[in-house]
């Protein structure tokens, strides 16, 4: 039996997790594309949309400040592929794909996915700018001291 942290994984995937029990963060089972797993809740909509385009072992939603999938090895280009539509900086360590999530992206809503996939690598968030409400593709919030306009990317752009 493994213990990892203090979230639980259900009695369905206790029984086919080799021994694993509880999880560092918490879970939600997820029942996609002929697949059904419990994964961490912060990436349970990805790993949805994921599912349609290659098979995974692993994931985390957060290790040291960044997300990570472990696709299978014939899979990992067409994982790498999707993550890299999402507008997602993908760095690949050992057949793992890691990668930063911005502020404001929530990979743990499905729909949410669906929506920055179809729209290319543009996803949107209202700001208050002036005295009006804008709506703005954004790559993150702005850090101290910058303005909200100077901060304005595609995501997935260079700066």
């Amino acid at each position: 039996m493994v213990v990892l942290g203090p979230y639980p994984l259900c009695a369905a995937c206790r029984e086919v997790n080799g021994g694993l029990l509880a999880a560092r963060h918490p879970q939600v089972h997820v029942r996609a594309h002929g697949r059904e797993a419990c994964v961490d809740r912060g990436l349970a909509g990805l790993i949805v949309h994921l599912w349609a385009v290659c098979e995974t072992r692993s994931c985390c939603e957060d290790e040291n400040g960044a997300a990570y999938v472990v696709p299978t090895p014939d899979t990992r280009a067409a994982a790498e592929e999707l993550l890299t539509r999402l507008g997602l900086r993908v760095t690949t360590r050992a057949d793992i794909l890691h990668f930063p999530v911005p502020a404001g992206f929530r990979l743990g809503d499905a729909e949410f996915v669906r929506r920055a996939l179809a729209g290319g690598r543009r996803w949107s968030r209202w700001w208050r700018g002036g005295r009006r409400f804008r709506r703005q593709a954004r790559r993150q919030p702005p850090q101290r001291g910058e303005r909200r306009h100077e901060r304005v990317v595609q995501l997935g752009e260079e700066r």
